[in-house]
């Protein structure tokens, strides 16, 4: 296991009054809250130098302390399992552009140690695992500068060497990288295009979803622009293009504006789903940076069939 890594959090406003495990499985979602609860059971927590029980109610201005251990399920292991399904749309020596499948998650939770794009990664490429945040103690998102939800399909870049993953990962937090999703929504837009500027908080009900604030001093700013592309009878096919990349941004900010994503599970509701649709209609077709020459990249994944399929099984709106 690798050695802890301690990190040091400042309790906002927003978490006033919620729980210290709560909060913690807030900030570290890819960790269960019952590995959290174990970790702060150990002495790995403390609020304000003091350490503290996993149910501890936090004030606004805490300082807590947090020594994150791996759970030992989490397995960096090589898996070739995937080659067959994830396909790669360009590669050089400084980063490489896929399209990733729905069902298939970016980097190993305890719940599915393998399996995953990480682990497909280390087995074609196993100088990545020196690539990240974290190389030398415990990275478990080698080579990741962003990431896509497992239900989302489409096209990721991922960089091979360290000098490039700073760089790509700074493009994503100066917001220089254009990103562009197609989903189809349930119900329609008055408006042709539009955007959303909510701040996204989590949710103190359930700390793995998000929620909306329309308060400017509750959660981090996000924003969303969207134009709807072909309107169905009951559904809208909309081209969405996020400025911020905060968690489930375009899920959350779609269903704050009463049009949530079908088939999405977490966030919306399979009674206004097309029929037959068996995932979430989420899908990431347009992405674009610069190389570290300044040169322009931009990848693009077309609509995979099982969507494609659901479009030309419900009608649409003849103008």
């Amino acid at each position: 296991m690798a050695m802890p890594q301690t990190k040091k959090l400042l309790v906002l406003k927003e978490y006033a009054g919620v729980r210290l495990d709560v909060f913690l499985h807030a900030h570290y979602p890819d960790f269960s809250r019952s590995w959290i609860q174990r970790l702060i059971k150990k002495g790995n927590a403390a609020i304000n130098d003091k350490k503290a029980h996993p149910s501890r109610k936090l004030k606004t201005g805490d300082e807590v302390e947090f020594e994150l251990e791996l759970p030992p399920e989490i397995s960096l292991e090589p898996d070739p399992s995937l080659s067959d399904k994830i396909k790669i749309i360009f590669e050089n020596d400084d980063f490489l552009v896929i399209n990733k499948p729905t069902g298939i998650s970016v980097h190993p939770p305890p719940s599915e140690p393998k399996g995953t794009v990480v682990n497909w990664l280390i087995w074609h490429y196993p100088p990545i695992k020196s690539v990240g945040d974290n190389p030398e103690n415990g990275n478990i998102r080698p080579g990741l500068v962003h990431r896509l939800d497992k239900d989302t399909s489409g096209v990721m870049v991922i960089a091979k060497n360290q000098k490039i993953f700073l760089w790509l990962k700074k493009q994503f937090q100066t917001r220089q990288v254009t990103k562009k999703y197609l989903a189809l929504i349930n119900g329609s837009p008055q408006d042709e295009n539009g955007k959303i500027e909510f701040n996204i908080t989590r949710s103190k009900a359930d700390p793995t979803k998000n929620t909306v604030s329309r308060l400017k001093t509750v959660g981090r700013s996000a924003l969303t622009y969207w134009s709807v592309l072909r309107r169905y009878a009951d559904h809208t096919l909309v081209e969405v293009t996020p400025k911020t990349g905060r968690m489930h941004q375009i899920r959350v900010h779609l269903k704050a504006m009463g049009w949530p994503v079908s088939g999405d599970r977490k966030y919306g509701s399979s009674r206004s789903d097309p029929k037959h649709l068996g995932r979430m209609f989420l899908h990431a077709r347009y992405l674009s940076f610069l190389s570290s020459s300044n040169e322009k990249f931009s990848f693009s994944a077309p609509l995979p069939e099982e969507l494609e399929e659901c479009l030309r099984n419900i009608p649409f709106v003849v103008k």
